[in-house]
């Protein structure tokens, strides 16, 4: 029979995916997502034609085919979410069937969180954990999507337990499991490359054992063919594609700048991961966080599992800072961190339940119906951390890319501050009611350059008016241009409407300063009196 946190953890998952499948018409569609589903339905047909015709799916022409699309990142979660997306799309929407294979694994990532918080400070703690990470309002968003942000963080916390649970084993089987929770984790995302090194750091500063140095080499060995073995795509010329792969995530990645306090820098400096997971991180959490860091620290028995949780957002936090990367995107990239920081944060807060119960204990006499609802109030300080990041997410939402925690002053702080307002173009969803209503059929609208796919998506799936022409650079390619959708080459002057998020990162590179000198937007959404999208009419 399982136990009460196997029990309490699946019906977190449960809620969760519940709670993401009901918001997710909300969430509007993202600059990344195109691509993703666009290989997520191309590698599901390929395992289609490898069951009927094995001989013809393993052929170079074949695997060139199917697995070119986005072959520059690990195939893992796009064949997880193609396999879902079958199953769901006679019973959702296109876009909600493409993002449920990720709204489950995000839902197994906070019953994860809860078992290992659980596992070792208590149910109140793996709760307040498992709570903490769902109500930070930038992962929540990131959960809905189909992406690789959050697929990568629940894989890296998975490599992480894995090897926890198994600290005190000596068994190959475990080194086994291990290797086998890395080597999946590193074909959804390659952040999951930076688990050994915090594992290898946690057991020199912990547990000097040799059979864990033993776990760690079967763990890097085992999890590299796992890596090979799911990525068709390095079947045919496998060194070369290799080669290519690695020199992608680390010298040959696309240039993006990032915006930050007030300027655009490329790449951004050392200091931005931190910078920005302080700025979105939730303060109250990020309070408790270190509550249950410095609480972990000074008991002996809680050290080690503090320590492998601060090295997972310290080592995370700056191996990018010092390698340089090409870190971009704002904190998206650095979605691994919000569960450790999750994690420290139901420690704090597990003992501020604790102390509020002994003073109930202490204060309140035992009897009577007094003493019954007392017993409430320790639930109710655990609950009073989360109330402001709640109640401003709130009136955000669903446009969660702009929630700032109050360390920066929220939106309107981080404004003055110099952040980006708002980036990947879920925002765009607002802008189809104004377009489909005052747009006359054979317009121009100009789109953020290389972010055409969000509209002509709308378009294809009968959300914006097929016959209005989105703007696109000649050399941009497109996953929509075979649904017979006319796009056109114009100009910020050229186009009969302007949609502009503001993503302050690209303002200069597209002149637009100079565009919007003297304009008045027809449309505008706006939160906290800050614009988060402006149309404007040619």
């Amino acid at each position: 029979m399982p136990g009460r946190h196997t029990v309490l953890a699946a019906l977190l998952a449960v809620l969760t995916v519940a709670l993401l499948a009901f918001t997710d018409p909300d969430v509007g569609l993202t600059w990344d997502e195109p691509a993703y589903m666009a290989a997520a339905e191309s590698y599901v047909s390929w395992f289609a034609l490898l069951f009927n015709r094995p001989a013809t799916a393993l052929r170079p022409a074949a695997i060139e085919q199917y697995w070119q699309i986005n072959h520059e990142h690990p195939p893992l979660d796009k064949i997880w979410s193609g396999v879902v997306w079958l199953a769901a799309r006679p019973l959702a929407s296109d876009l909600t069937a493409h993002r449920l294979g990720n709204m489950i694994l995000a839902g197994g990532t906070v019953a994860m969180l809860y078992l290992l918080v659980a596992g070792e400070a208590g149910q109140v703690a793996g709760l307040a954990a498992a709570g903490a990470l769902l109500t930070m309002p930038r992962f929540f968003f990131h959960a809905h999507l189909s992406a690789l942000d959050v697929p990568g963080a629940g894989g890296v916390l998975a490599t992480l337990a894995a090897f926890w649970w198994t600290r005190d084993r000596r068994d190959v089987r475990a080194d086994l499991w291990v290797g086998l929770a890395w080597g999946l984790a590193m074909g959804l995302k390659v952040n999951a490359i930076v688990a050994p090194i915090v594992l290898l750091l946690w057991t020199l500063l912990t547990r000097r054992r040799r059979y864990l140095f033993r776990r760690l080499a079967v763990m890097g060995a085992l999890g590299g063919v796992i890596f090979v073995l799911s990525w068709p795509w390095l079947y045919d010329q496998f060194l070369p594609r290799l080669v290519e792969y690695v020199l992608f995530i680390t010298v040959d990645h696309w240039e993006i700048g990032q915006y930050c306090l007030g300027r655009c820098y490329m790449p951004p400096p050392w200091y931005f991961g931190s910078m920005i997971v302080f700025a979105v991180a939730p303060l109250a959490l990020s309070l408790a966080g270190i509550v249950g860091t410095a609480w972990s620290l000074r008991m002996r028995t809680a050290r080690p599992f503090g320590v492998l949780l601060g090295l997972g957002v310290v080592i995370q936090l700056a191996l990018p800072a010092i390698g340089g990367s090409m870190v971009y995107d704002n904190e998206r990239l650095f979605m691994p961190v919000f569960p450790c920081i999750a994690a420290l944060a139901g420690l704090g807060l597990a003992q501020l339940w604790h102390w509020a119960a002994e003073q109930v204990h202490r204060f309140i006499p035992r009897r009577g119906g007094v003493r019954r609802l007392a017993s409430a109030i320790p639930t109710l300080f655990v609950a009073a951390p989360f109330v402001p990041h709640l109640v401003a997410a709130t009136g955000l939402y669903p446009h969660l890319l702009s929630y700032y925690a109050a360390s920066v002053g929220g939106l309107r702080g981080a404004t003055r501050l110099g952040f980006e307002t708002t980036y990947w173009c879920e925002t765009y969803a607002a802008a189809l009611p104004y377009l489909n209503a005052h747009a006359q059929p054979g317009a121009t609208v100009w789109v953020e350059p290389w972010s055409h796919d969000v509209l002509l998506y709308y378009q294809a799936h009968g959300q914006l008016d097929p016959r209005l022409r989105i703007s696109r650079l000649p050399e941009a390619p497109s996953f929509f241009l075979d649904a017979g959708l006319e796009t056109a080459d114009v100009t910020l002057d050229q186009a009969d409407f302007v949609v502009l998020q503001y993503r302050q990162t690209r303002f200069e590179v597209y002149e637009i300063p100079a565009y919007l000198r003297g304009r008045e937007p027809v449309y505008r959404l706006s939160r906290d009196g800050v614009p988060l999208l402006d149309i404007y009419a040619g």
